[in-house]
């Protein structure tokens, strides 16, 4: 499953959207398939001289929007690029195969990067980007910086064990493991507060786990998918009661798009449709990848089908992220940078 995920985020051929995006899959029987309402489609402008950039996240309240765009031709450098309010700015990152995986309310950007030498790459690292400059965070040859709260506290990954850099501190802290579990993981998520963690934990087929405030992780129930009780999941994004991940009936498949209500227990599933993004609003809107190529919506009772950018049909949509308040989504259309106003 890991496997599956890096093929998603640390794609480098930024000339083809369609390597990022999944293959679509079939309608939900069980949700009501609608038009796109009162949603509309804005594409975003791209700094000067850029042929298009990709989107991968954008901070809860719809402010800043990140994404990453080629720096040279026919290498794997490339660019941060953040809108502000919808202006794009460029910033030049280290190493290559460069991958923004968050950003929070105050704009700043956190990410993984490729440092290589003559031979190929010798490490995978973990950056932030605040106050205007990019630096590497502390810890091993292997890090990985996947989110980062409105505080600044970065989640991620340091030599395969689930982590926090906190902004003050000069070494990630790792996060508790549970007593006789697994000792390796991921911490993929944290909440805008830093209160909550979610994450994995073990290898291959892995476990989705939460990390409330000041308490033991807890492990969320594996979801069913057509009958069948899911062999592994991964809890990717926490907004308030609602976590969204992905969960796999075996080793080889693509996943499919799931949601958790802490409050509640639940873990819903949504096998016909494809991954897209994994973060989730306040009232447990998500996002996915839906049949013809479209990008969609899923809610309590109902699925919407977002606009296409213009006429462009041929090419596949992916909703990369969506707000606290589930009006606004970013993500890719037509090969472009877009936001989806509902």
């Amino acid at each position: 499953m890991e496997d599956l995920r890096r093929r998603r985020t640390r794609t480098i051929g930024i000339a083809a959207v369609g390597a990022v995006v999944l293959a679509a899959l079939g309608g939900l029987a069980v949700h009501r398939m609608e038009p796109a309402g009162d949603c509309t489609v804005e594409q975003l402008a791209l700094p000067p001289g850029d042929p298009y950039s990709i989107v991968f996240a954008m901070d809860p309240a719809a402010r800043f929007v990140v994404g990453r765009t080629l720096r040279e031709a026919g290498t794997s450098r490339l660019d941060l690029v953040i809108w502000d309010g919808g202006e794009p700015r460029r910033v030049e990152l280290p190493g290559e195969g460069q991958v923004p995986r968050g950003v929070n309310g105050k704009g700043v950007v956190v990410g993984t990067t490729e440092i290589h030498s003559a031979a190929g790459p010798i490490a995978l690292r973990a950056w932030v980007y605040r106050d205007g400059g990019v630096a590497l965070l502390p810890g091993t040859e292997v890090t990985e910086a996947l989110a980062v709260s409105d505080d600044g506290i970065v989640a991620g990954t340091d030599g395969k064990r689930p982590v926090l850099w906190r902004p003050s501190a000069a070494a990630p802290s790792p996060l508790p493991l549970p007593t006789g579990g697994p000792s390796e993981g991921k911490a993929y998520g944290i909440s805008a507060d830093g209160r909550t963690i979610v994450g994995v934990l073990g290898a291959g087929l892995t476990h989705p786990y939460v990390w409330p405030a000041g308490g033991e992780p807890r492990e969320l129930p594996l979801p069913v998918i057509d009958g069948e009780p899911a062999m592994g999941a991964i809890a990717q994004s926490v907004t308030g009661d609602w976590v969204a991940g992905m969960a796999t009936t075996r080793s080889d498949d693509g996943g499919v798009p799931v949601r958790w209500n802490l409050r509640t227990g639940e873990a819903q599933a949504f096998p016909k449709y494809g991954l897209a993004g994994g973060t989730v609003s306040a009232d447990g809107r998500m996002t996915a990848a839906g049949g013809g190529g479209r990008a969609v919506l899923l809610g309590a009772r109902k699925t919407t089908t977002l606009r296409r950018l213009g006429d462009a049909t041929g090419s596949r949509d992916m909703a990369e992220a969506i707000s606290r308040d589930g009006r606004s989504i970013a993500g890719n259309a037509a090969s472009a940078p877009v936001v989806w106003r509902c």
